[in-house]
């Protein structure tokens, strides 16, 4: 009887379940090209405005194909703004302001890693709580100090303030990655005779290297997007950034045509980002190595 049952159930059709890994690796990329999409659509969109001729940008129904490209927007921007000089700012202020937060903040970090001093958490509870003030709450006497000091329209002014924003987070994070590396190590190299700076340079700079590389990325890219602070305390033509550019290049090569100013918009975009996208393809390998080795002691 146990034969024939067995011989039943086996001439029936077998219906398979697809594997709960699989259904789920499905979902998961189905999930990455959605993100993907949510992404790169606008990007897409903003290249678009910038090569399709203007007479086909708004055309119903909407192109989404460009038919050829169309240099004129960036002829236009080029040729009624100084972007070279903005971009020149830019990556004055950016390359500069990072490289001081840098060595800044190793310092203060190992000192306060470091030095045992009764407050040491206080400070780094201070310094994030200053980084956590807007914007808004300080421009006014920020620029009222400014106009005494003379500082108003002039590079220096801003490299105080991109410093200043930098440095909270950045010495809080180099703290976390300072008190990873093992007291002994520094020990063993003071009995053999090195000093402090060989010990900072030869020692404990190497081993945070993957931290110093990704905060120094991040930063170069926060004080390039940074909008807000030379919109108020650069206004002048000489201390002007690349970010300014995307309000004036609205009203450059107007016409009674309104989408001309999105594609002069768009191409004072293209390129902003593309130095940064640049710098950041470059650099992805410390970035990551930035990241990771944080999560392991």
């Amino acid at each position: 009887m146990a034969t024939v049952t067995t011989a039943h159930e086996a001439s029936q059709p077998t219906t398979r379940r697809p594997p709960r890994k699989l259904l789920y690796r499905v979902l998961f990329y189905l999930s990455v090209l959605a993100f993907m999409a949510i992404i790169l659509v606008p990007i897409y969109y903003i290249f678009l405005t910038a090569f399709m001729p203007g007479s086909r940008l708004f055309s119903t129904p909407l192109n989404y194909f460009p038919e050829g490209l169309n240099l004129d927007r960036f002829r236009i921007v080029f040729t009624s703004l100084p972007l070279g000089r903005y971009l020149l700012n830019t990556l004055f202020l950016a390359t500069v302001s990072t490289i001081i937060a840098l060595v800044v903040s190793f310092l203060g970090a190992y000192g306060i890693a470091r030095i045992r001093f009764p407050g040491a958490n206080l400070v780094l509870v201070g310094l994030l709580l200053s980084s956590a003030l807007p914007g808004v709450a300080t421009v006014i006497p920020l620029f009222q100090m400014y106009q005494t000091l003379h500082l108003m329209n002039t590079l220096q002014g801003l490299l105080l303030l991109y410093v200043s924003a930098l440095l909270p987070v950045t010495v809080w994070v180099l703290v976390s990655f300072i008190r990873q590396v093992p007291s002994e190590i520094e020990d063993a190299a003071k009995v053999d005779g090195a000093g402090f700076l060989q010990l900072l340079w030869r020692i404990v700079l190497p081993l945070v290297s993957p931290a110093i590389a990704t905060l120094g990325v991040i930063n170069f890219i926060v004080s390039w997007n940074e909008f807000f602070t030379p919109l108020i305390f650069a206004r002048g033509p000489n201390s002007k950034v690349i970010s300014m550019a995307l309000t004036e290049a609205q009203v450059v090569g107007s016409s009674t045509q309104f989408y001309q100013n999105w594609g002069n918009m768009s191409a004072v975009a293209i390129l902003a980002t593309v130095p940064v996208f640049l710098v950041t393809l470059i650099f992805q390998r410390q970035i990551v190595e930035g990241i990771t080795s944080g999560a392991v002691k």
